[in-house]
């Protein structure tokens, strides 16, 4: 499997703050409080101490069950933050709620286009990789009765594109994974030869979902600042439909249970909320849709 090199933040900055721009500006719940969850915050440094992260802990008010919470690691953690809903928290006691660990940036906004470029994208994803695995998921596993055997990856955008790297790179990592609207035009994988893909280990097993809305589309790739007429011919030869491919073809690999599903109406940033409550409920053992 090959990946596509990162380079350039103009451009990516720019398309990212537009796809994002609908993202409500309103006190967070953990701000105003929640009948169902209650929050703490914890900040975690890579282990060279070049990298910060702030991560926002949803905690059910309901007790563990006796195997511990279920996990769900929510990326882009401070949009996450800004776009939870009480009433979706809420729907959730019809399952076994989960612990919410909303990975995101000591910031004062809602986002920040280029550490999570650096963090989600190209050779440098994998140090952010180790972070998850070696720093922030034994913090939260020390802390909090947790069910390693019930934990969810998710991730929107970039974020989508990291929880697939992931899977590839370490697919024992969780057991769930949700990538929404995947920048596959970005960072493709290579799609010839039957989208060869490497397996997984023998005697493992996972879920996939992958999840694009009805109107989103590649940007104008002509136009992007950030790589050789060679990387842009490269990134325009992506198919439309990569996430629905991509989702074929690992529903094919041993001990993998893989979906596509496009939501009509939907665009690359109304995906954000979309998936984000749809990965709430798939994380409590409920079906997606209330």
């Amino acid at each position: 499997m090959r990946w596509i090199k990162y380079c350039g933040l103009t451009w990516l900055t720019l398309l990212s703050l537009i796809t994002h721009a609908d993202i409500r500006e309103h006190k967070t719940l953990a701000e105003t409080g929640s009948t169902h969850y209650r929050f703490e915050r914890l900040n975690i440094d890579s282990a060279d101490g070049e990298r910060h992260y702030r991560l926002d802990i949803g905690i059910p008010n309901a007790p563990p069950p006796a195997t511990g919470y279920p996990v769900m690691y929510l990326l882009d953690g401070n949009n996450v933050m800004a776009e939870l809903r009480d009433d979706w928290l809420g729907e959730l006691n019809a399952g076994t709620p989960p612990l919410l660990v909303m990975v995101g940036y000591d910031i004062d906004g809602t986002y920040d286009g280029e550490q999570r470029t650096r963090d989600y994208t190209g050779a440098t994803a994998k140090a952010f990789l180790q972070v998850l695995q070696l720093r922030i998921k034994p913090q939260i596993q020390a802390r909090h009765a947790v069910d390693l055997n019930r934990e969810t990856l998710w991730g929107h955008s970039f974020g989508g594109l990291f929880v697939l790297y992931a899977l590839l790179q370490a697919p024992e990592a969780f057991q769930t994974w949700i990538a929404a609207s995947a920048s596959l035009w970005y960072q493709p994988m290579t799609f010839d030869n039957g989208m060869a893909l490497k397996g997984f280990p023998e005697g493992t097993r996972r879920t996939v979902r992958l999840v694009r809305g009805e109107r989103e589309g590649k940007p104008p790739i002509a136009q992007f600042d950030g790589g050789s007429p060679e990387r842009r011919k490269e990134m325009q030869a992506v198919p439309s439909d990569a996430n629905r491919l991509l989702a074929e073809h690992l529903a094919t690999l041993p001990g993998t249970e893989a979906s596509y599903q496009q939501f009509n109406g939907r665009n690359h940033g109304q995906m954000f909320s979309t998936a984000l409550h749809l990965g709430l409920r798939r994380a409590a053992g409920l079906a997606e849709q209330p």
